[in-house]
């Protein structure tokens, strides 16, 4: 299929698209069961025309998991693994790459829970650890929940 086939058929017919590319990477689940998972995933028009477009020039997304990549993505990776797709990688961490069951966004990049947390320097004690509570006086004056001793 040619870059201008794919964009057309992404216009004309997004799902089948979007199915076509999902049973060429996958081979265990039927072509209905993908249709369906597809079809409940990829929501209106707009947003299935643009899940096709991304997938039909970047169709190694189902098969490696990696973003930058659009939500729409993220979401049919992880219903297409709870359908039983084993060729289909879930979701993968930008930063320690380990596979997600949900996702957490920030720009265009898939994160797990732990390393989407914020770090910064304890005003109390100078360690750098995940943001737990800041005082009133803004993001320099943070404090370490877990070294305070309260009685």
């Amino acid at each position: 299929m040619t870059t201008t086939d794919a964009a057309d058929r992404a216009v004309a017919d997004p799902i089948g698209l979007i199915t076509d590319l999902v049973v060429d990477a996958e081979g265990e689940l039927g072509s209905e069961t993908i249709r369906a998972v597809v079809t409940a995933v990829a929501g209106g028009r707009a947003k299935s025309r643009n899940l096709a477009k991304f997938l039909a020039t970047r169709p190694a997304a189902l098969t490696d998991g990696r973003s930058p990549a659009p939500r729409a993505v993220g979401d049919l990776l992880i219903a297409l693994r709870k359908a039983g797709a084993s060729a289909i990688s879930p979701p993968i961490c930008a930063d320690c790459g380990k596979g997600l069951r949900s996702l957490q966004r920030q720009g265009q990049d898939w994160y797990c829970s732990v390393c989407i947390k914020e770090t910064s320097e304890c005003a109390a004690c100078g360690n750098t650890r995940r943001v737990t509570f800041r005082d009133g006086k803004g993001p320099a004056t943070l404090f370490d929940v877990s070294r305070s001793r309260r009685p």
